[in-house]
C-alpha cells in the first residue's frame, strides 16, 4: 500500500513539520540549511528543471497507464493523457496490430512525440507565470527532442519490467489478476479502469495458463499516482511525524520495488541524496505495515536522460527498528528549535549545543548540494540589507524576532468542536473560546492535538499561537499547546487583548505562488513573499481576493512594509496574512 490517510484525519497536504525524505536529505548535509529551506520556506529561484520533472513524471506515468488490445488488433493512434490534460489539436498516429510486448513498446513509443509537444508548452506557460526564476536563457535550452528521449526512457524501463515478468512467469500474483483483478491496495493505476477500482478487466486468461505479453504488461504495472485523483497520494507514519510521496512500486514480484524517477543525467556519478530519500520510503513501508505484509527488497532510482537504472541495497527488516532510532532523535533534534529563535544566524557560527549546529557554515551562509560531501560549495541565502532602518522608523515597524509568539489563555468552551475549511482548503477542528462577552475562535492547526472530551468546559491553554482570521482574533493549536490545571501559575493573557495584527518592514528575499484544489473540489491560490529586516525572515502571505494587483507586482530585492497584516501560524512559523486593512508599500 503506497497510500494512506494521515493518522488523525485531516488533509495530506505536505507539511513543513512531517520528517519526508527530502527533508532528512537536507537536514543531514546541513541542519541550518534544512532551518532554511524547511522551517522558513526559502526557496531560491524556479530553474526550468523544477518545472520539467513534474510534467516528465505525469507524462511517463499517463504513458504507462494505457492498455493495448488483448485482440492483437490496432491500438489508437493518440495518449489518452493528452486528452486528460486537454490538449488541443494533437496529431495522431497510424498503428499496427500487436502481438508482443516490443509491439506494445513501438505503439507507445509513437506517442511520444505528440505528448513531448504539449509538455513543452505546458512548461513554457508555465515559465511565464512563475513569479521568481532563473535567466530566460535556461528555459531556451529545453528542447523537445529532449523531452522525448526522457518520456521514452521511461518507457523503455518499463518494457524491461514487463519483459522480465513475462520470463518470470507473471510471478506469483498472476493466478489472482485472472479471478479477482489487482490484488494490491491501492491498483495500478490504467486508463481503462476507474480510479481504484479493483475490479478484473477483461483480457486475462483462464487459470493455468501459461502467461501472453498482454497479461505480463498489465501485471508488471507498477502503481503510479493517480493523475485523476486529487488528494494527495502519500504514505504516512501510523503517529502521523513521517510521510513520503513515492513515485513508482512495481509489485509484481513476491516483494516490492520502490522507484524514484529523475528527470536528469546519471553520468556514473554517487546519489547520496537519492539513496537517503529511498531508504526512507523503505522503513516508511516497513512501519505502515503488518508481519506477512508484501516486504520491499529492492530500491531503484531510474534516470530519463540518460536511461540508467541506480540499484540501492534496500536494507533488511532486521535493521528497521536501529533505522527507527535514528529518525526519531533527527526528529526529535528538529522539533527543538523553538519558533523565533535566530541564535543560529550568528556570524560566528552555531553554538555546538544548538540543534542546528553545523561545523561547515556560518551566519547568512548554508552548505549547498555536492554529490561529493567532503566538497562543499556554500551560498549565501540572504542579501546584505541596506536602508532597512529607516523603513522600520517610518512605518514603526515591529522588529521580524520580536513578533508575538506563545501566550496562554483561560476561557471556556462550551459550544463542542466543529469542522471549518482553512486559507488551504484543509478540513480543521475549530471552537469558540469566551470569557463573559469576548468570544475568540481557536483552531487545531496540527490533528491529534485535540481531544474533544478533555477540551470543553473551563480551559487553562499554554503555548497557544496568537493571530488573526477572518477579521477576528484566533488562537492557533499545534502539538506544542495544551491543557494545564486552572490553579498553574503562568502568564495569562486575556481574551481582549491578544495580539492579532502587526506591521512589519524589510527586503523581499522570495517570491512564489501556489495553487491547489480543496477537498471539496474548491481551487484556491496563494502568492508568498518572505521579508529580511536583518532581526529575523517572516513569511506574508495573500489568499485569493486578497492578493492585490501592487501585492503580485513585489519582486525580489524590493523594500516592503506591510501595515496591519493579520498574524498567523504556519506549523511552527509565524505567517503574516493580507487581509482588507491590509496596507502595502514598496520602495525602490
Amino acid at each position: 500500500m503506497p497510500v494512506n490517510q494521515p493518522p488523525f484525519g485531516g488533509a495530506g497536504r505536505r507539511r513543513r513539520n512531517r520528517l519526508s525524505g527530502s527533508s532528512i536529505v537536507s537536514w543531514e548535509r546541513c541542519p541550518r540549511g534544512w532551518m532554511v529551506s524547511r522551517r522558513l520556506g526559502l526557496r531560491g529561484p524556479v530553474r526550468p528543471s523544477m518545472l520539467l520533472g513534474i510534467l516528465l513524471e505525469d507524462a511517463v506515468v499517463g504513458l504507462l497507464m494505457e492498455s493495448p488490445p488483448s485482440d492483437g488488433t490496432s491500438p489508437k493512434g493518440y495518449a489518452t493523457w493528452l486528452d486528460f490534460m486537454g490538449a488541443p489539436d494533437y496529431e495522431k498516429v497510424d498503428t499496427n496490430p500487436i502481438d508482443s510486448i516490443e509491439g506494445i513498446h513501438d505503439w507507445l513509443h509513437s506517442l511520444v512525440p505528440a505528448m513531448a509537444e504539449h509538455v513543452h508548452k505546458v512548461l513554457i506557460r508555465q515559465w511565464n507565470e512563475t513569479p521568481w526564476k532563473t535567466d530566460d536563457d535556461d528555459i531556451e535550452k529545453i528542447q523537445q527532442v529532449n523531452i522525448r528521449k526522457q518520456i521514452r526512457s521511461g518507457l523503455r524501463m518499463q518494457i524491461n519490467e514487463a519483459k522480465n515478468c513475462l520470463d518470470k512467469g507473471g510471478g506469483p500474483h498472476l493466478e489472482l489478476y485472472r479471478t479477482i483483478g489487482d490484488p494490491h491496495n491501492p491498483p495500478a493505476p490504467r486508463w481503462g479502469s476507474t480510479p481504484s477500482s479493483n475490479n478484473p478487466i477483461d483480457g486475462f486468461q483462464e487459470a493455468r495458463q501459461p502467461i501472453n505479453w498482454w497479461e505480463a504488461w498489465e501485471v508488471a504495472r507498477p502503481w503510479m499516482k493517480d493523475p485523476r485523483i486529487i488528494e494527495p497520494q502519500r504514505l504516512h507514519h501510523p503517529e502521523g511525524w513521517a510521510s513520503g510521496e513515492m513515485d513508482v512500486v512495481h509489485r509484481w514480484r513476491e516483494n516490492a520495488t520502490i522507484v524514484d524517477i529523475k528527470s536528469g543525467l546519471h553520468g556514473g556519478r554517487p546519489q547520496p541524496n537519492l539513496e537517503t530519500q529511498l531508504r526512507f520510503y523503505r522503513w516508511l513501508w516497513h512501519q505502515t505495515r503488518e508481519g506477512q505484509s508484501q516486504k520491499v527488497d529492492r530500491l531503484e532510482g531510474w534516470f530519463l536522460l540518460d536511461t540508467q537504472v541506480h540499484c540501492i541495497d534496500a536494507h533488511s527488516d532486521e535493521v528497521m527498528n536501529q533505522e527507527t532510532k535514528r529518525l526519531e532523535n533527527i526528529r526529535d533534534q528538529m522539533s527543538k528549535v523553538a519558533e523565533q529563535d535566530w541564535s543560529w544566524m550568528d556570524e560566528d557560527g552555531t553554538p555546538e549545543s544548538h540543534p542546528l549546529h553545523c561545523p561547515h557554515c556560518s551566519g547568512t551562509q548554508i552548505c549547498g548540494y555536492s554529490s561529493k560531501p567532503e566538497n562543499r560549495a556554500l551560498r549565501e541565502f540572504l542579501p546584505k540589507l541596506k536602508n532597512i532602518d529607516i523603513l522600520q522608523t517610518q512605518s514603526d515597524s515591529t522588529p521580524i524576532s520580536d513578533l508575538p509568539s506563545r501566550i496562554n489563555v483561560k476561557g471556556i468552551i462550551d459550544g463542542g468542536w466543529t469542522e471549518n475549511e482553512n486559507p488551504y482548503g484543509e478540513t480543521v477542528r475549530v471552537a469558540n473560546l469566551r470569557v463573559g462577552n469576548t468570544h475568540v475562535t481557536i483552531e487545531e492547526t496540527e490533528a491529534g492535538v485535540v481531544n474533544p472530551e478533555t477540551w470543553r468546559g473551563d480551559v487553562a491553554i499554554v503555548n497557544a499561537n496568537p493571530g488573526h482570521h477572518r477579521d477576528r482574533a484566533r488562537l492557533f493549536l499545534d502539538s506544542r499547546s495544551h491543557l494545564v490545571p486552572q490553579d498553574s501559575q503562568e502568564q495569562w493573557t486575556r481574551l481582549g487583548l491578544i495580539p492579532s495584527r502587526a506591521t512589519v518592514s524589510g527586503e523581499v528575499v522570495s517570491v512564489n505562488s501556489m495553487e491547489g484544489v480543496s477537498q471539496n473540489g474548491r481551487p484556491w491560490t496563494i502568492r508568498t513573499l518572505h521579508l529580511w529586516d536583518g532581526s529575523g525572515v517572516v513569511e506574508i502571505a495573500a489568499f485569493g481576493s486578497n492578493r492585490s494587483r501592487t501585492f503580485d507586482s513585489i519582486r525580489v530585492g524590493d523594500k516592503v512594509t506591510v501595515k496591519h497584516g493579520e498574524l498567523g501560524w504556519r506549523e511552527g512559523s509565524p505567517q503574516i496574512k493580507i487581509g482588507r486593512a491590509t496596507i502595502i508599500q514598496t520602495m525602490s
